[in-house]
């Protein structure tokens, strides 16, 4: 399934996992170095293997001659959005994660096992989604080639400056479609091969389980709606830093 904003969600108290389990996801994530190009979530809990992965989807972005690209890729560098990967979920985002994925059977205590090597918390999640966006925070899945990686940074790029977190249930089905169709629509700009084909008003009732009887039939015909750049406009209307921050685990 591939990424979305998801629903709000009552907040369970989690635990921190234990500081001898915060080290060693596949490919060490144990080293306390920063990347120059883009701001963690959890900048305490990072790995060169992690920083390596995101810098080539970036190195991807910046090679496109888009204003799309380039303005994602200033979006991630000024830390107007942080990434990160599941792993390293808040717990409130995380709380968000396993409401919305019901059949993982996910509970409060497992928020304990994300960072835990070989995690198959993480990997469960991983498996069903490539990246997810609340507010500012961007998180995304491993094992994603560079290429897509940077299609889904585009995606929840796109999100986070439409505040998908508040408008997606305001009208549904109908304000969930707009809001994926917009983010799948800039996807598909910088990545035109991948959706080669594909008929995306199909393609995102279907992802979305969407109903389509219950959405305008002039909608479904002429989808699109702003904002699809993440330009200085776009900052400047989106103002990330009014966002009430997410709440600590006690």
């Amino acid at each position: 399934m591939r990424s979305f904003a998801w629903l709000l969600a009552g907040l369970v108290a989690c635990a921190h996992p234990a500081a001898e389990e915060d080290g060693g996801l596949e490919g060490g994530k144990d080293d306390r170095g920063t990347s120059s190009r883009f701001v963690e979530v959890d900048p305490t809990h990072t790995n060169a293997t992690f920083r390596v992965y995101v810098h080539k989807a970036l190195d991807k972005l910046a090679a496109n001659d888009s204003a799309l690209a380039r303005e994602t890729v200033k979006s991630i560098a000024s830390g107007k959005v942080r990434l990160d990967e599941l792993a390293d979920l808040t717990c409130a985002d995380f709380e968000r994660v396993r409401k919305d994925l019901p059949d993982l059977g996910l509970t409060a205590a497992d928020y304990g096992l994300l960072k835990r090597r070989g995690s198959e918390v993480t990997a469960a999640i991983a498996g069903e989604i490539d990246g997810y966006m609340w507010s500012n925070r961007i998180y995304v899945s491993r094992g994603q080639d560079p290429q897509r990686l940077a299609a889904t940074l585009v995606h929840e790029v796109n999100h986070v400056i439409n505040r998908s977190e508040v408008g997606y249930y305001d009208d549904l089905p109908t304000s969930a479609f707009l809001h994926e169709y917009r983010a799948f629509h800039a996807e598909r700009m910088f990545d035109p091969g991948y959706y080669e084909g594909v008929d995306l008003v199909d393609y995102v009732l279907t992802e979305y389980e969407l109903d389509r009887t219950k959405i305008a039939q002039a909608i479904l015909a002429d989808p699109l709606t702003p904002k699809l750049v993440p330009d200085a406009d776009a900052w400047r209307t989106r103002s990330v830093d009014a966002d009430a921050p997410d709440p600590a685990c006690p």
